[in-house]
Order: C-alpha cells, then structure tokens, then sequence
C-alpha cells in the first residue's frame, strides 16, 4: 500500500476501509491472544494484531509511520519468536531426560523460568515493553506515531472530509483512535500474562524436570542480544521534532526523508492543502494517554494474575463463556473448515476423484487403453494356433492376395 500510496491517496474511500479493516484486525487478533496458552501462539496473534496498526497506518495517510512500525516490529517481534524458541527448546530438553510427554510449549507447565534462563528473561521483558508500547523502547516511537497520525487525520484530511458507508470520516478516524489505544490496553496485558506465565511465579515443572532447565547455548541466545538492542534503540531512528527537542540523541525525521520520494506527495494529498498540525499540548496529551494506557495494561495483568497464585494446567479451571471463545479464536477455523474446507473435501472426492480421476483418467485411459491393447492382442492370438497346416495356409493365402494385387493392379 505504501508503495501504491499514490492511487490510495485518490480515493479516501478505498484508505478509510484499509484503516477500518486494520483497526479492526488489531482489535480482533488482540482480544483472542488475551487466552492462548501456547507461548507460540500468543507471538502469533500478537503478530496479526500488530499488523493490523501498520494498516491503520497506511490506511490513513501516515506511510511512513506504518512502515516505521513494520521496522521496529521485526525487531521485537523476532526478539519474542526466537526467546520463546528458547524457552521451548529448554523445556523440551528438560522433559527429553525425564520422558515427560508434557506440552513444552503450553505456559501453564512453565512458570519461574527467570532463575533458569536470566539473559532470555531480561531480554524478553524488554521485547515485551517494546511492544507494550513503554518509551524509550522502540515500539513506544513507532506505535505513538501511528495514533498521533489518526487522531491529526480526524481533525483535518481529505479523510475527515469523506463517508464510509455513511458515516463521516472524522467520526470514524475518532473512532479508529480508541480502537488503537484500546488494542494497546489488551497488548500490554497478554504480553505481560505471557511473562508471568512463563517466567514468574513458581516452577510448574516436576522435580525432575527442573534440575535440567539451563539457558540455552549460545547459539541461540547470542541473536537475542543483538535484537534486544534493537528493541530498544530501534525507535530511535525515526524520531519526531518532538522528542528530539526532549531527547539528547536518536535521529530526526530520518525514515521520512528516506521514503520522501515515495509516500510524501501521497500523504500531503490526504493532508490536504492546509496540512493541520497538532500543538504540542496536544502531543504531549495523547503521547501520555498511550503512555497510561501501556502501564495500566501491565499492572492489571500483574494484579489480576498474581504470578505467586500462578495455577499448573491440571489444576487451571477449564474456560467457559468469552474465556471459551477466546480460546477457539471466536471458531473461526471451525468455521473455515465447516464452510470451506470441508465442502471442497467432498466436492473433490465426488467430482475431481471418483468423477474424473477414477472414471476419465483411470477408466478411460489408463485401463481403457489397456484393454484396448490387451482385445488387440487376444485377436493376434488366434493366428498363434501352433499348428503347421494353419500356417501353410495362411502362407498359401498371402501368396495368392499378393498375386491378386498384382494381378488386378
């Protein structure tokens, strides 16, 4: 989309559904990683929710923001994939030596892995606050651009000025705004219930398996050290005016002026020609409220989890209710197999398979032709009779058809 900014930017209908379908990506692939237990899966819906603020991004103008945010995500996304590689491979390894066949990658068999695996933990908590949205860590940067954008596009944009579906454009940039900060609150919660989980509270693993928990080989956790830097200076190379009049270091509109030949007529056309810019009272007002946001999100998961009360799989409570659609991911891919899936299964087993396979390529050529070749050579055997006389004449008949040939010829 940024590369195709300038068709976007004709038609705010077509950036507005972008945004709209961006906000409500995030909203929805956050809500559902608030109760995975798989620490993958969390990452993975974490993954889908981010990318849904890179389209609100995109979606209303702000293409350097959004792409800001896909920068600075793969470097705490990847930081969060390969530690919970980590902790995966340490608990897998820990139940190898005991033949334990539990879940190694379930966080209710986790638990107190910070005193086992101090450099994944530290690591991981800073990926963690990165996409929480805490400064100075570089999430904070990219994801705080993405909002102030939204929120200056609902004031005054060819986007504000716009319907979608007959609702007016600023209305529904407002609208986006929460959505966002919103998202933010449920990020900042699961990823923290997914910290506690894994790391804090007590061990959840059997006395045998715990004398064998250790950090991974350096091989592994090398990588992290170079994406926790990252994670943490990443927002740096792309700071506002505002943070650079506050902040000693980090580079000033470096990422705009990269992309400049890019996305800026683009974005200057959904500014529209009297580009409206927030007052720094205004900065200052929605960088705290993403900032509040983020903190309230981590302490409410501390508070409601209590990781010292922290409960083994066994002894969880099964879900029930919202918990229970969480879990099943609002049955989307029960959906998915039931209304897709599975009619495709069986109009190939009856069509494609027994239809054409079976019938056409099976009947028709492979064992048609067959019985083809074999009726042929059933008729060549009855001249195979084995006896002298029947050969004589058939010698005696060829003689005469030629002689007749040449005769009549």
């Amino acid at each position: 989309i940024a590369r195709s900014s300038f068709l976007f930017a004709l038609s705010p209908v077509a950036s507005l559904t972008v945004a709209v379908t961006g906000g409500l990506t995030a909203l929805f692939a956050a809500t559902i990683g608030l109760k995975q237990w798989d620490i993958k899966k969390v990452q993975a819906y974490s993954t889908v929710s981010q990318l849904g603020y890179m389209f609100v991004g995109v979606g209303t103008g702000a293409y350097v923001a959004g792409v800001f945010h896909l920068v600075t995500h793969a470097f705490f996304k990847a930081l969060l994939f390969l530690g919970s590689g980590s902790v995966i491979y340490a608990m897998h390894a820990a139940y190898h030596h005991t033949g334990n066949h539990d879940d190694a990658q379930d966080m209710r068999n986790m638990g107190g892995l910070k005193k086992f695996m101090p450099f994944t933990w530290v690591l991981m908590w800073i990926a963690t606050l990165a996409i929480a949205g805490i400064p100075p860590f570089a999430g904070f940067f990219s994801k705080d651009e993405i909002l102030g954008s939204v929120f200056q596009r609902a004031q005054s944009s060819t986007l504000a000025d716009a319907t979608w579906l007959g609702i007016p454009g600023s209305t529904l940039l407002y609208a986006l705004y929460f959505i966002g900060l919103a998202t933010a609150l449920l990020t900042a919660i699961y990823m923290t219930r997914m910290m506690l989980y894994t790391f804090h509270g007590p061990n959840r693993t059997g006395d045998a398996e715990r004398s064998h928990l250790k950090e991974a080989p350096w091989v592994m956790t090398g990588p992290l050290l170079l994406l926790g830097v990252a994670s943490a200076v990443g927002g740096w190379l792309n700071l506002p005016e505002f943070f650079t009049n506050i902040l000693p270091v980090g580079a000033k509109h470096a990422l705009d002026h990269w992309l400049e030949p890019v996305v800026a007529a683009s974005s200057q056309k959904i500014a529209g020609a009297e580009a409206h810019h927030l007052s720094g009272g205004t900065e200052q007002m929605l960088v705290g409220a993403a900032v509040a946001i983020a903190v309230l999100g981590i302490a409410f998961a501390w508070w409601k989890l209590k990781p010292a009360n922290l409960k083994t799989k066994a002894l969880s409570p099964a879900e029930q209710g919202i918990e229970r659609v969480l879990l099943n991911k609002y049955y989307v891919d029960e959906a998915y197999d039931a209304g897709v899936i599975e009619p495709t299964v069986a109009l190939s087993r009856t069509v494609l398979w027994k239809g054409v396979d079976a019938n056409i390529i099976d009947g028709l050529f492979v064992n048609g032709l067959a019985s083809l070749v074999r009726g042929f050579g059933w008729i060549g055997s009855r001249f195979q009779t084995g006896s002298t006389g029947t050969y004589a004449w058939a010698i005696v008949a060829g003689v005469l058809i030629i002689i007749g040939a040449f005769t009549l010829r």
